[in-house]
């Protein structure tokens, strides 16, 4: 008799348990371009990319889709792998590094007279739909010089699913370091820095 009790109540667990979901959390980065070493000259200009700063919605581990015109949510099981942010302040150095050669990029404050570079991003997420938002500022400062532009990229997503918005997304990162180097070589010219 107790032996059917205890065969009853095992049954009973193991039943609540499998009713039970259990959440399979999925973590994401963005893709990571080959670097290339640069090493350019110790009397290159400097350019101080900053901390690259995420609307508030951005600022947590869950990936963002957009379900309608006014409305964006939080997934639960796909999340970052690392802070957005960092994620994105890593990319944005190692991509200007590469993109601009003849300067020194750096992500830590220096001292002295350097380039500063100052992005905030409004929108990094998907949409139902299939596009992928990439878009916000960006400001350059020298000395008393400055120079500010917005960036806004609408790419399609080629696939469904969360890699393939990853995906998406780091492209069009990329694209918009892009548009960044390109302000920067017209703002300071290296070979005439001002």
């Amino acid at each position: 008799m107790k032996a059917g009790i205890f065969l009853s109540g095992l049954t009973a667990l193991t039943l609540l348990a499998a009713c039970s979901s259990s959440v399979d959390l999925r973590y994401y980065q963005l893709p990571q371009p080959a670097v290339v070493s640069v090493q350019p000259n110790a009397a290159a200009p400097v350019l101080y990319a900053e901390p690259v700063m995420v609307a508030s919605y951005l600022n947590s581990n869950a990936l963002i889709l957009q379900t309608s015109a006014v409305e964006l949510q939080k997934t639960t099981q796909h999340q970052w792998a690392d802070p957005l942010d960092q994620q994105l302040q890593r990319l944005l150095v190692n991509g200007l590094q590469q993109a601009l050669p003849a300067y020194r990029v750096t992500g830590q404050q220096p001292g002295g007279d350097a380039v500063r570079l100052l992005v905030q991003v409004e929108q990094f997420h998907g949409q139902q739909q299939g596009i992928v938002l990439v878009s916000g500022r960006f400001h350059l400062l020298k000395g008393d010089k400055v120079q500010s532009q917005s960036f806004q990229l609408q790419l399609p997503q080629p696939d469904e699913g969360y890699p393939a918005l990853v995906d998406t997304l780091g492209q069009g990162w990329q694209q918009a370091i892009s548009q960044f180097a390109a302000a920067v070589s017209t703002f300071a010219p290296a070979a005439n820095p001002q």
